[in-house]
């Protein structure tokens, strides 16, 4: 884990438990300071960053962004470098998914945004 991450990762989660892991070991605890804003029940949300809004800037080259549509299930690849150039480096998750739409129906709204690395090849 870069430097940079679990920095973010700090300042991003106040109040909350972060553990950073090499394979198995545990390599650092820290409770963060400050207090939850998050309530329980919105961290087992089914999402890939789990209710934690994640920033665009946030994302590494290697990282792959795939959208959902929750009415019609379609499903396509998105380009990160495409949702910064239009919504920024500081845009959440949570305002770019209300701001998409599916180009399978056409339906704004319910996208869902998931997280997923590049195969190592």
């Amino acid at each position: 884990m870069s430097q940079a991450a679990w920095q973010a990762a700090i300042r991003r989660r106040p109040g909350m438990l972060l553990i950073h892991y090499n394979s198995r070991h545990v390599m650092e605890k820290i409770l963060t300071p400050g207090e939850v804003k998050i309530p329980p029940q919105a961290m087992v949300d089914g999402s890939v960053h789990a209710g934690l809004d994640v920033a665009l800037g946030d994302l590494r080259e290697w990282h792959v962004l795939r959208a959902w549509c929750r009415s019609c299930s379609h499903h396509a690849t998105v380009k990160p470098a495409g949702l910064i150039k239009r919504y920024g480096k500081g845009a959440l998750f949570s305002s770019v998914e209300r701001a998409l739409f599916c180009t399978s129906c056409g339906r704004g709204g319910p996208v869902r945004l998931e997280i997923h690395k590049l195969p190592r090849n």
